[in-house]
């Protein structure tokens, strides 16, 4: 019994080992030592370590009249994230628009998408 034990534990540890070899390299470009400060109807963030460029973005709960024929829709939308930035760089998402208005329920940096 205890030589099955010691070949399915082993038959796991190599499955494990070959997911973090196969990782995908993009995940290197993930912020690191982000500070962020939720307020009302924005947020702003501050990453200190990472490659590449970062984004901040918002949740958000309140009015929204973006694509609504019938009219406002109240309830949840994504705000206006913040222009990539890399480290060192402060980012502000909001909110608060020309034709939203709303309050941050959630804020969080994630990496910026590459076109």
């Amino acid at each position: 019994m205890s030589t099955v034990r010691r070949i399915v534990g082993g038959g796991c540890l190599v499955v494990l080992a070959s997911g973090v070899a196969v990782r995908p390299a993009e995940s290197a470009a993930d912020p690191g030592a982000c500070f962020i400060d939720r307020g009302l109807t924005d947020a702003i963030a501050l990453c200190h370590n990472g490659d590449g460029s970062s984004v901040l973005e918002v949740e958000c709960l309140g009015i929204s009249a973006l694509s609504t024929p019938g009219g406002p829709i109240l309830g949840q939308y994504p705000g206006v994230g913040s222009a990539p930035s890399v480290a060192g760089q402060p980012m502000r998402a909001s909110c608060w628009t020309s034709s939203t208005m709303g309050i941050t329920t959630r804020a969080f940096v994630a990496p910026a998408v590459s076109s």
